[in-house]
């Protein structure tokens, strides 16, 4: 069956709204880096921002006010349903990540960061074939 015009146009319109959030999302994460990299490497009256976990509360209540509004705006409920400890886990992780992100960038810039970034899957799929015997597909590695 061959797809009707009101058919090919909703395709087009959920391509295009695809592409469009994807930029949008490239977008904000490229000008995020490039604050974060002038930030913590540009001086301030000949001195460098020396509190990086300052930016990283910040960053964290930016983020916690979001998901408030998102939660008003949707409806939901503001009820955890997972043990706490389990929250506490991942936002130490993710917090201690974050810290570590902003002091790398006194010391690299933002792409060559991100090249590490990008890199540290290949040691744990290594890793994976050498104590696991997993096998990976071409694509997997690229």
């Amino acid at each position: 069956l061959k797809p009707s015009k009101m058919e090919e146009k909703a395709d087009m319109g959920s391509a295009l709204r695809c592409v469009t959030f994807a930029l949008g999302i490239i977008v904000s994460l490229g000008l995020y880096g490039v604050l974060q990299e002038r930030i913590m490497s540009e001086p301030y009256d000949d001195e460098f921002f020396r509190v990086s976990v300052f930016l990283v509360f910040c960053n964290r209540v930016a983020a916690i006010c979001y998901a408030a509004i998102m939660v008003c705006i949707n409806g939901e409920s503001f009820q955890h349903m997972v043990p706490l400890w389990k929250y506490l886990a991942v936002s130490l992780s993710n917090v201690g990540a974050t810290w570590c992100q902003y002091e790398a960038l006194r010391y690299v810039s933002f792409p060559v960061q991100m090249l590490g970034k990008s890199f540290k899957m290949m040691p744990v799929m290594l890793w994976g074939i050498l104590i696991s015997q997993q096998t990976y597909k071409l694509q997997d590695w690229a």
